[in-house]
This record gives structure tokens, C-alpha cells and sequence, in this order.
């Protein structure tokens, strides 16, 4: 029979996205309470991915926060067995989801906001710079997809790129 520090037989949900620090606090201190390491990872990860979503925090942060949670709350502890390792997986997934997905809404946002300003006749060139600058603080100086995003998604944001660069 498991004990309550084993990962074997526990089937958590993927942690749901958007609620209040508190909801997070709470679940993650009933999870260690409980022993749940499986469970304290995951509100970990959803409390992790709410902050990088916060609408106000600036792309560094929101960085900080997704990379946190995918460096640090994503691996299955040593010698768990296939469920538990294919759970985390689906975790790390989930972190390069939305993190991808917030990027890509704010390449979309840079996009509209590049175009509307070449109509109002703000020379290309100037809009080539700041895109450039733009571009490489979203994903960094590297050509290949970063660690943190989905090879799908970072496609999408690259293609939006290459109109301007």
C-alpha cells in the first residue's frame, strides 16, 4: 500500500489557471501537509503560470515566473514511475503552453500596434529597429525555440517577426 510520500497511484488534475495567491497558498500547504509531492508541484506550477499571466508585470517577469515553474516544479521525482513522469511532462507542457501563448498575444499586440503606425507614416526603418529590439527580449538572441515555448507557437511568433526584421 502507498504511503502518503509515495507518487504511485496518485492522479492529480492539471492545476487550473487564474485563482487568487490564496487559492494557491492553501492547496500547496494542504499538499505538503498530506505529503503530496506530486500535488504541491502542480499548485506550484498553477500558481507559477497565474503570476506570468498578470496583466500589469512586464515581459521579464512574466518570464521569471514561467521559467521558475518549468526549471523548478516540471521534473518527477527520482524513480517515480511512468504515470507520475508522464504527469510531469504534461506539466512542463502546460508551462510552455502558456508561456507561448502570452508571447505570441504580445508579438499580436506589437504587430497591430507596427502596422497601425506604418499607416500613420512612421518610417519602416524606424519600426524595423524597435522590432528588433522587441523580438530579441521576447526570445532572446538564440535562432532556435527557447525551452519555454512550443515549437507551434514559437513558429507563429517567428513568422510575425520576419515581417518586420
Amino acid at each position: 500500500m502507498p504511503t502518503a510520500h509515495d507518487t504511485r497511484h496518485h492522479h492529480h488534475p492539471l492545476p487550473v489557471i487564474g485563482y487568487p495567491e490564496a487559492y494557491y497558498a492553501k492547496h500547496i500547504h494542504d499538499a505538503d501537509t498530506a505529503g503530496d509531492r506530486v500535488g504541491h508541484e502542480a499548485y506550484k506550477v498553477g500558481q507559477y503560470i497565474t503570476c506570468g499571466l498578470e496583466p500589469s508585470r512586464k515581459w521579464v517577469e512574466k518570464m521569471k515566473y514561467f521559467c521558475h515553474a518549468l526549471h523548478h516544479h516540471t521534473a518527477a521525482p527520482a524513480g517515480a514511475d511512468e504515470p507520475t513522469q508522464h504527469y510531469f511532462g504534461k506539466l512542463a507542457e502546460m508551462v510552455r503552453k502558456y508561456a507561448g501563448h502570452e508571447a505570441l498575444r504580445l508579438a499580436k499586440h506589437e504587430n497591430d500596434s507596427y502596422s497601425l503606425r506604418l499607416h500613420a507614416g512612421t518610417p519602416r526603418a524606424t519600426i524595423e529597429e524597435e522590432a528588433e529590439v522587441f523580438f530579441a527580449d521576447l526570445l532572446g538572441h538564440g535562432g532556435d525555440c527557447p525551452d519555454w515555448c512550443t515549437k507551434e507557437i514559437w513558429e507563429k511568433i517567428t513568422h510575425i517577426r520576419d515581417h518586420w526584421i
